[in-house]
């Protein structure tokens, strides 16, 4: 009997190493995911964690740029991004744990640029804009027609396209309602000398963990109803009222 309790244990730990270990690229973009004092903290990162936990999934996070983070996990299994909007372009490239939370997108100015006035998106594509190189507004203004290094900035960071506006580089960026006043901050700005100068489209349905396309689906299956018990059981209100949002 002894052999065989051996015998057994041996069989669980060796299928407990086998299960490979789940990376999970991510960027600073507060209130949702960021590092503090390098330990990853955030609401869309404390939701991704309870449900990772509670499902007795290993996991680390790491911070890279965003441009290879993308390629990495399209490329890589095991990998993850958190978080990426889930769109129809992008549909078939990743598999998808959401929604997350996310936001009403805007396109934002400096307020005493009171002279800039949009109304389409086809008058923003006439100004200078800074985007995250890779991310969602990099590669809808390029379909767009607009081109890098003319009126498209691609940067390697968020933070980065704050300070381009900041310094007057460029005329637009990118945000929403929620990050803007944490990123700002983040740059050394204040949220108040901001404005939006467009509401843009939502053509994603929200943001999410999204998996390498080759991820077993039994496990994207398994998080998607791990999240949603987490939101219906408050998690996610909780985590809100924590960094004071509505």
């Amino acid at each position: 009997m002894k052999c065989l309790w051996g015998l057994l244990l041996i069989l669980l730990c060796g299928q407990a190493q086998a299960t490979p270990e789940l990376v999970i690229y991510t960027q600073n973009l507060k209130p949702y995911h960021f590092m503090d004092d390098g330990k990853p903290r955030g609401i869309n990162y404390e939701l991704v964690r309870r449900a990772l936990d509670e499902e007795g999934i290993r996991y680390r996070i790491e911070r890279i740029n965003w441009a290879r983070a993308v390629k990495l996990v399209q490329e890589t299994p095991n990998t993850a991004l958190l978080t990426l909007p889930r769109n129809i372009h992008r549909e078939t490239q990743f598999k998808w744990v959401g929604p997350l939370l996310s936001s009403q997108p805007y396109f934002y100015r400096l307020k005493q640029n009171d002279e800039i006035q949009l109304t389409t998106l086809n008058d923003a594509v006439k100004l200078r804009i800074a985007v995250v190189r890779n991310g969602e507004w990099h590669q809808r203004l390029l379909a767009l027609g607009m081109n890098e290094g003319e009126l498209l900035f691609p940067v390697t960071h968020i933070s980065d396209t704050y300070n381009m506006l900041f310094m007057g580089r460029v005329e637009l960026i990118p945000g929403s309602d929620i990050t803007m006043p944490f990123m700002a901050q983040e740059a050394g700005y204040g949220a108040e000398l901001l404005s939006p100068a467009l509401t843009l489209p939502k053509r994603s349905i929200g943001n999410h963990l999204a998996f390498n396309i080759n991820t077993d689906e039994h496990l994207v299956r398994r998080l998607n109803r791990r999240i949603e018990q987490l939101k219906e059981q408050g998690l996610l209100d909780k985590l809100k009222s924590s960094y004071q949002i509505n």
